[in-house]
């Protein structure tokens, strides 16, 4: 703020200074609020002072008794930081930043939220919330308080808590006001017994735009409709609403009535002579083809009789639409209009206490007795009155999209708000007007407001429903109407984050009493509920402020409108004593305004000075002494230093608080903020005089199908947010009056953001200029620029731009003046630094802005060479090139260069664009996308390889030359720094990522690696294919997905050019599916994947060239069986165990055939043992079936023998000879029969049992050769410390990738987390706390299936299970079992030795003892160990398994 003694405060009466005195005040003050009895000022540091009467304890200072004319500051409120003060007849009211609300004074009303006590001498909080208090306001008899987040709450007694019974409310505790409590209010003023308050726009979220015959129909959510006839300037919505007559009074069910009459002209107006009842029921449609969920949007009684309702439903489609087949729309009416009405009560109140208030509000009789009835007075004011209640639609967040869909012409036939003929609130303000009839008189001075405005809202809804159905067949634009689309898109600007409570689209809402016409509704009637004041719609205010019985609003190009009492010629000086809608002051059409206040007999005004003018602003005085209808400007202000706040009270009494502007800064500050509300109401005619008559023109609709057309449309479209924009921004900066509150204005504490819109526009706009499309929209629309000649040479003038006959140019300079506003922000932002003593806030915005200039400069300059290119080439080779984002950067014809080794046949030409390499060749030309490019430079010194640059792309390259060095070195540079800057335009993020526009954020050098995609072309397997991925100098390189026209479709690593990583393959054999995810090399799998081929077999394991190859698992679906062990070239190979429906083969293999030593269980239960060739079990063998009984002998097949055996039977008798025969079918035997004896024990096993089968240590060798090549260990050689080092590396690697895998690996990433740690290994010794570190380290990596012990001990359990668990477990397998767990351990033991080779490698018991011990015991060799234990290799490696194995071998066990 200003230096202390630099500030002063005045008070003075009338509008000279002959009273006029100094106010002693130790700070500046920031706001003045002047009573009748009493006043109080807020200074700049947050302290109240007040002065004048103290008869009710008003002043705040612990007494009620006597009176201070100088200020005293309130002591309670010394440690609080106020925001805001209001004074009312005899209390005050204060809100603070923290959110509390203070009240003193009297409260007799309930004025201070309290009955119980009629005065408070000292501040007394009466609520506390979570926000802080943006504003207070007050009457004599309510208060009420304003939130940051646009909470109104209210307190007190008076006709703005009145009831539709005619009652008047007394509430006792701050309550928020039900009617507005979804909507945001960002202003709000009070005066006597009434409130205006300035409320955010809600604006629907449209989806869909279609077109039939003159409608254009808007689908919204919940396929809702809303309806305008283009031509009829109708609009019909099919919102539920509530049904208020003008006086915001509930509609009584008994005075619903049918239309005047069922026949009009287009422009007739429908008057419903009654009320109706909350519910929604009648709704319109545009067609034959109504949506089910709508309804009507018509109140009929249940009461009426079928013919009633059937010429209500007649008359109803035949005036709204003409053009629809009426039969069915009546009939849907008549199906839906009697379900639709249900009863409800009037009388709903006002407020809703939904905050601190635990006390109901008390019913006192209304004053208003004397009044004439609302009811009885109602009909007169039917046809006038209509008009004011109105509806507008969902909210959106920001200041500039709140206004955006009201205001934009593309997109401004679907705003749902309408002005003269009524918009539908969400509240429930439903209208039933239609355009004035013909010969129809309206009452009062408002039928005059009402054509007109009723004129400029045809205008608009006519050229917003052009725009928007801009496209044949009513296509939607390219840019979405969503905010969130708003926000990311990169051709419509981003919604600022900046905090601010500046909004362009607004609605002014007011109720209470109104017998002075202070409310703006055009009448004298009260309203109890809040109401749109019509005449102020779509006018932008953001301020207002009430006095005794009148009204201003304040709007953002800085136009002042007033209304109410006019008895002291307060408001306008030609008027009456009563204005009953808000009137433009006269003096704001001429001069902008950025402050204001009102008393009960007089305005003050503070006035700007358009930039140039002498004198750079005042004070404007309006009141009875005025004899100018512009007021009377207080020369003596000027003198008084830069004025900071105004205040206006009774009896023609004036505060001004003012600061010395000794370095100039405040008089900059003025320019700035007067040459910005110029600059706005420009727009704004550049806007309405300009682009309205554009857009609205019958010649633009068959141009708007071409690239010009989309191009024309962006930029209207961004050129209506700029100017949104721009105004947020007059906003404000009228609301700064000191240099150190320029960081809450967009242009300084959030330029980049701000900026933003006008980059955007500028895009649009040099797209169009680069295309010439300025000269092909003056062509089309030239004549109407003619017939609007002197309109244009206007704009000219006010624009103060010199006239020129060329009309291309006009247009051109006049859509270009935006972008000319940059460099006058900097220059203005600039001027005020210098005169800062500090002025390091504005740094950031000053490089802001000097980075945008220039930024604009260079996108001109590019635009500009690309449309001279445009048109010194041919058409034919332009025509496939041209695009309205495409800039020329350089080309051969001004920097030479030739193709080395081109034909001569055809001249060879080059052109660099933004985005692509374009090689023209005659008539022919290829485009070579900038991402799909790499440039290399010849290096041979002195020879003709030094002048080359090598371009590389996807299956194409080009060997270029320069004429000289110098060229060549240009050519370099431009080449890598347009391809940097096109890069940069993107953020590269991995596969899989969508790239977002990060403008500004360049890169600093060309990235080898880039994400692109490729359709390529040449023949060869890849021929039809799409890849989109990473690519490294024109190969597919990293993460990518390629498609092949067949539907076939890889996603994963590449490398070089083919699929080499880890990658999923998926593909359509006869319309089923096959899936092979896994290890790739040079596109064929070689490593680990999983598969599931479309014959519904399904195989996981190691691959190489594309077969099976190591261990697997293989499931097939045609023989239910499963195969798990090892395979060579796609074969099974080595030891395996087969699975078919229970019968099991465990042993070896060699090319799918059994070969080797094995065991075998049928499906009878039968036991074989031996060596099997060619599938058949041949030679010593042995064979058990389900009895008992065995055969030990020579076999010559699976169940046939041959030769010498001995069969044993289960009663223990035994034969000894010569068998041959077939087990299945008999067999011949010879030889010695022994019974036997009693004593002998008959259950015995064979000799060969357990000899003939597979050795435990040879089974599942490949599953240990595949962990220790994981650990980076391969072959059977001992483990040495140089592998163990390996092995960590590996697995820190393995662990290190698993951190930068995505999200969706969360169990992973937790073991991750507990095993990144690598611990102690490899000491020379063993201790008992490290042995316990190496266990609890195993436990974790056992668990953790990634890890290479945690994978192979999971295959183990798998391979074990496959072997003795299932249907065709056989008892004698028990053993095998056991010994096959053993050899496992003792395996799986030197696997862990690897990692920690200090493990004792004997089986013996080792004992170990801990670390204290061990050093005693060094030390001392004789001492006794107290602290010790026994470590085996059984009790580490078992101790891992038996987390996962323990419940197999439990259920193993109930198998056998």
């Amino acid at each position: 703020m200003a230096k202390a003694g630099s500030h002063s405060t005045y008070l003075w009466k009338g509008n000279t200074d002959l009273a006029l005195t100094k106010w002693p005040t130790h700070a500046a003050i920031k706001q003045i609020a002047l009573g009748l009895h009493h006043s109080a000022l807020l200074d700049c540091h947050d302290q109240v002072l007040c002065c004048g009467q103290n008869s009710h304890g008003q002043l705040g200072i612990g007494s009620n008794s006597g009176s201070h004319m100088e200020p005293l500051v309130v002591p309670c409120l010394e440690d609080e930081r106020v925001s805001s003060v209001a004074v009312g007849l005899y209390h005050t009211v204060c809100g603070t930043k923290s959110g509390r609300v203070y009240c003193w004074g009297d409260s007799s009303e309930g004025q201070c939220a309290t009955l119980d006590v009629t005065q408070y001498t000292t501040p007394n909080c009466v609520a506390s919330f979570d926000t802080a208090i943006r504003k207070v306001s007050c009457c004599a008899t309510s208060s009420v308080a304003l939130l940051e987040d646009g909470r109104l709450f209210a307190w007190g007694t008076g006709s703005i808590f009145q009831e539709s019974t005619g009652k008047v409310k007394r509430v006792i505790k701050p309550t928020l006001f039900s009617f507005i409590e979804d909507r945001m209010v960002l202003d709000v003023s009070c005066g006597d017994d009434f409130i205006v308050a300035v409320i955010k726009k809600k604006v629907h979220t449209l989806k869909k735009l279609i077109t039939k015959n003159n409608y254009v129909v808007v689908h919204k959510s919940g396929n809702e409709l809303e309806a305008f006839n283009i031509k009829e300037h109708r609009r019909t919505s099919s919102d539920s609403s509530v049904q208020l007559c003008p006086l915001g009074l509930e509609i009584a069910e008994e005075h619903v009535c049918l239309p005047l009459s069922a026949q009009s002209s287009p422009s007739s107006v429908r008057r419903f002579q009654g009320y109706r009842t909350r519910s929604p029921s009648v709704r319109s449609t545009t067609g034959s083809k109504l949506s089910n969920a709508s309804s009507i949007d018509s109140h009929v009684s249940d009461e009426k009789s079928g013919e009633e309702k059937d010429k209500f439903l007649s008359s109803l489609a035949h005036s709204h639409f003409s053009n629809v087949n009426q039969e069915e729309a009546e009939q849907w009416l008549k199906d839906r209009i009697g379900a639709t009405f249900p009863h409800k009560e009037s009388g709903n109140s006002l407020l809703s206490n939904s905050e601190p208030t635990d006390m109901p509000a008390e019913s006192v009789d209304s004053t208003a007795d004397s009044k004439v009835k609302v009811k009885e007075k109602l009909p007169q004011y039917m046809g006038s009155m209509w008009n004011s209640i109105t509806k507008s639609s969902s909210a959106v967040t920001s200041a500039v999209h709140t206004h955006l869909v009201s205001k934009i012409p593309l997109l401004d036939k679907l705003k749902p708000q309408v002005s003269a003929n009524g918009v539908v609130d969400d509240m429930g303000l439903t209208p039933i007007v239609l355009p004035p009839q013909t010969g129809e008189a309206s009452s009062g001075n408002k039928c005059n407001t009402l054509e007109t405005r009723e004129d400029n809202y045809q205008m608009s809804l006519l050229k917003a429903a052009t725009s928007q159905c801009i496209k044949k067949g009513g296509l939607p634009l390219a840019s979405s109407l969503s905010e969130s689309q708003l926000a990311t898109s990169s051709l419509t600007a981003p919604q600022q984050e900046f905090s601010s409570s500046a909004c362009i689209g607004t609605e002014v809402w007011s109720w209470g009493g109104g017998e002075h016409g202070q409310l703006g509704h055009g009448d004298t009637l009260d309203r109890p509920h809040p109401c749109l004041v019509s005449s102020l719609l779509d006018l932008q205010v953001y301020r207002v402020h009430c006095s005794l019985h009148s009204a201003l609003a304040l709007t953002t190009d800085g136009k002042v409108y007033g209304w109410g009492d006019n008895t002291h010629k307060q408001l306008l000086y030609k008027a009456g004593p009563v204005l009953l809608q808000a009137t433009v002051l006269p003096i704001s059409v001429k001069l902008p305004v950025t402050n204001l206040t009102i008393g009960h007999e007089h305005t003050l005004l503070r006035v700007i000075y358009p930039v140039g003018a002498v004198s750079k602003g005042g004070v404007f005085w309006m009141g009875s002494n005025c004899l100018n209808e512009l007021g009377t400007r207080l020369q003596f202000t000027n003198n008084l230093g830069h004025p900071l706040c105004m205040g206006a009270g009774p009896n023609s009494i004036s505060s001004l608080s003012t600061l010395n502007d000794e370095n100039g800064v405040h008089t900059e500050l003025s320019q700035l903020i007067a040459s910005e509300i110029q600059f706005y109401r420009v727009l704004l005619d550049i806007q309405s005089e300009l682009v309205e008559p554009i857009i609205q023109s019958d010649n633009m609709t068959d141009m708007l199908d071409s690239p010009i057309g989309e191009a024309l449309q962006h930029m209207f479209e961004n050129l209506f947010i700029l100017v949104d924009s721009i105004g947020v921004n007059c906003q404000e900066l009228s609301g700064v009056s000191d240099a150190s509150e320029l960081r809450n204005v967009s242009l300084v504490g959030n330029c980049r953001s701000y900026m933003t819109s006008f980059s955007v526009y500028a895009t649009h706009f040099h797209n169009l200029l680069a295309m010439n499309g300025l000269s092909k929209l003056v062509e089309r629309v030239k004549p109407i620029l003619l017939r609007n000649g002197s309109t244009l040479t206007s704009l000219l003038e006010r624009c103060q731009l010199e006239f020129t006959e060329d009309l291309v140019v006009t247009i051109s300079v006049l859509l270009q003046l935006p972008l000319r506003r940059v460099s006058e922000y900097h220059d203005a932002v600039e001027r005020i630094q210098l005169q800062l003593e500090d002025g390091s806030m504005l740094v950031s915005s000053l490089n802001c802005l000097e980075k945008e200039k220039l930024h604009l400069s260079a996108q001109f300059n590019l635009a500009e060479s690309t449309r001279i290119f445009w048109e010194n080439w041919p058409t034919a080779v332009t025509e496939g090139l041209k695009e309205s984002h495409r800039r020329l950067v350089r080309e051969s014809q001004t920097l030479p260069l030739s193709l080395l080794g081109g034909s001569k046949l055809y001249k060879n030409s080059f052109a660099l664009f933004n985005d692509v390499f374009v090689h023209i060749q005659g008539q022919v030309h290829k485009i070579y996308p900038l991402e799909k490019l790499w440039i290399e430079s010849g290096t041979s010194k002195g020879t003709l390889h030094e002048l080359e640059i090598h371009l590389i792309m996807p299956e194409a390259s080009l060997t270029l030359l320069a004429s000289n060095t110098a060229e060549k070195a240009e050519w370099m540079w431009v080449l890598s720094q347009t391809v940097t800057n096109w890069l940069s335009s993107y953020k590269l993020e991995p596969f899989g990522h969508h790239p977002v526009n990060h403008r500004g954020n360049m890169l600093r050098t060309t990235p080898a690696h880039r994400v692109a995609t490729h359709m390529f072309y040449k023949s060869g397997p890849l021929q039809g294919a799409v890849y989109k991925g990473m690519w490294l100098k024109g190969k597919m390189h990293g993460d990518g997905q390629i498609m092949w026209a067949d539907g076939k479709v890889y996603t994963g690593q590449f490398s070089d050019g083919v699929i080499k990583g880890y990658g999923k393959m998926v593909s359509k054999i006869d319309g089923k599916v096959e899936s092979i995810e896994g290890h790739w090399i040079n596109g064929k799998l070689h490593g680990f994947a999983k598969a599931r081929y479309a014959n519904g077999d399904f195989y996981t394991g190691f691959y190489k060239d594309h077969q099976f190859n190591g261990h697997g698992v293989l499931k097939q679906k045609s023989t239910s069986s499963v195969y798990i062990g090892e395979w060579k070239n796609g074969r099974k190979h080595g030891y395996g165990v087969l699975d078919i429906k229970g019968e099991k083969y465990l042993g070896q293999w060699c090319r799918d055939t059994k070969q080797g030593p094995a065991l075998q269980i049928t499906l009878d239960g039968s036991y074989m043992e031996g060596t099997f060739h060619n599938n058949k079990l041949i030679g010593q063998g042995l064979i058990m079936t389900s009895d008992d009984t065995y055969y030990e002998g020579n076999f010559t097949g699976l169940n046939e023998v041959n030769g010498r055996g001995v069969m044993m039977m289960s009663t223990g008798d035994s034969i000894t000879g010569t068998f041959d025969g077939s087990w299945a079918t008999g067999i011949k035997v010879t030889g010695v029969y022994s019974k036997a004896s009693p004593t002998e024990d008959t259950v015995r096993l064979p000799q060969l049992f357990g000899k003939l089968s597979t050795d435990h240590d040879l089974k599942w060798v490949e599953l240990f050769h595949h962990s220790k090549v994981a650990l980076g260990c391969a072959g059977d050689k001992a483990a040495t410390e140089e592998d163990c080092e390996k092995a960590w590396e590996k697995v820190a690697v393995l662990f290190a990738s698993l951190r930068s895998r995505n999200a969706n690996q969360v169990k992973k990433k937790f073991y991750a987390e507990q095993l990144e740690k690598i611990p102690l290994h490899n000491l020379p010794s063993m201790s008992l706390e490290h042995y316990r570190s190496i266990r609890q380290y195993l436990l974790k990596a056992c668990e953790c299936d990634f890890h290479p012990l945690g994978l192979l001990l999971s295959n183990l359990v798998d391979v074990y299970r496959t072997s003795y668990s299932g249907t065709g477990t056989h008892p004698r397998l028990l053993t095998h079992a056991r010994e096959e767990l053993m050899s496992i351990t003792h395996r799986y033991y030197d696997v862990i030795r690897i990692l920690f080779p200090e493990l004792p490698a004997e089986c013996s018991p080792q004992k170990i003892l801990s670390k204290s011990c061990l050093e005693l015991t060094n030390s001392s060799g004789d001492l006794e160990v107290t602290t010790s234990g026994h470590m085996t290799n059984n009790n580490i490696a078992l101790g891992s398994e038996i987390p996962q194995s323990a419940e197999i071998e439990d259920k193993n066990t109930e198998d056998w």
